[in-house]
């Protein structure tokens, strides 16, 4: 195998492989990427036996075809350091991947093709086209309510609900719950699936540098996301996923319009002082005014009271502060709406320009 190519044809999908191919993986060939050179393509590949990552890229320099495996992170290191504009030359000799950029030249250790594993792509019950952007905004305003390392294993995940036009994502932890939506240009049947934590993160960075339209198919238990460019396969997490309608509050609303920074700001200086463990915070709410309040096992306080616009009863509530944080910074908007149910009652987030967006998040007794 011997092929030279531009840099920055290689760039992006390294990043991505690599992050896929974890260097800490207890079966050797995982943390190596799959390199063939033929048919004027370039075809890499990177799995950790859970999810495939697959680009083909153009390569009009192949001057002899072959096929061999090597470390992703080392490769991806490399050619980082270097500028876009720099040639590559990949060329296999005997047991070695020698790489020559400029006056560098390196020689990596490789292991066997054969030793490689390639997931079995199944048949798939449903198949429809989606923007790929789309898809990787709604993981961005629901990811971070995903649980990590639960036993509750379904937690893990994000929930993938096609309900005939509308696709909705939903995460939760049991603290907080994330609810996004968006309508697709055909019905499609009725379908559940739960997407597993590192897929949906990975999925993310893949569709954010390829916003275009994608492929969407899947399964009872594996999805594939797919363009000209790449193709993403990863299995599903088997399960029931909670009945999350249960866990949206109801009874008399009341509802806080906040600027979005202004509450930002605030809440990043309250929680300077708040408990590092617990992440406690104090709403007090009066006529168009929020008092947020925090304190630590120090006896330190803080105390800021900003402008709103609210009517409600008065209302004292407590809530972990990472977690209203967590949700104003996927909310694109300069406004928000805080929907409150009383001080024992779970509490809404939401954009105040469309329903589209939802978070959810449990009260906390300070």
């Amino acid at each position: 195998m011997n092929f030279k190519i531009l840099k920055s044809k290689l760039s992006e999908p390294l990043s991505l492989l690599a992050s896929v191919a974890e260097s800490r993986q207890s079966i050797p060939i995982l943390s190596n990427i799959y390199i063939k050179a033929e048919n004027d393509l370039i075809t890499l590949i990177a799995t950790d036996l859970e999810i495939e990552l697959s680009f083909k890229i153009k390569c009009d320099s192949i001057i002899e075809p072959g096929e061999t495996t090597v470390s992703a992170r080392k490769i991806f290191d490399l050619t980082r350091s270097l500028s876009d504009e720099t040639p590559l030359e990949f060329n296999l000799k005997e047991n070695q991947l020698i790489v020559t950029a400029l006056k560098f030249n390196g020689e990596f250790a490789i292991l066997p093709i054969q030793d490689f594993p390639v997931i079995e792509i199944e048949k798939f019950d449903l198949e429809t086209t989606l923007n790929g952007q789309v898809l990787a905004d709604l993981i961005d305003q629901t990811s971070f309510a995903m649980a990590s390392q639960d036993v509750r294993y379904y937690l893990n995940g994000i929930l993938v609900e096609i309900e005939g036009s509308n696709v909705n994502l939903i995460a939760t932890d049991g603290h907080r719950l994330a609810w996004a939506t968006q309508s697709l240009e055909s019905d499609l049947d009725e379908n559940k699936l739960i997407l597993p934590r590192k897929s949906a993160l990975e999925l993310q960075k893949l569709l954010n540098l390829h916003p275009g339209v994608v492929n969407l198919s899947f399964s009872s238990n594996q999805i594939l996301i797919s363009s000209d460019e790449f193709r993403f396969v990863s299995k599903l997490i088997e399960g029931n996923y909670p009945d999350y309608q249960k866990v949206f509050p109801s009874g008399e609303e009341q509802t806080l319009k906040v600027e979005k920074s202004l509450i930002q700001t605030a809440l990043s200086r309250a929680s300077v002082l708040s408990n590092e463990k617990y992440r406690g915070v104090k709403f007090i709410l009066t006529k168009d005014n929020l008092k947020i309040c925090a304190n630590n096992p120090s006896k330190e306080t803080a105390e800021e009271e900003i402008s709103v616009d609210y009517s409600g009863d008065d209302l004292e509530i407590g809530f972990n502060i990472s977690y209203i944080q967590d949700s104003l910074s996927v909310i694109h908007n300069s406004e928000v709406d805080f929907v409150f149910y009383g001080p024992e009652n779970s509490c809404i987030i939401k954009n105040n320009k469309n329903d589209n967006l939802v978070h959810v998040i449990m009260p906390m007794r300070l």
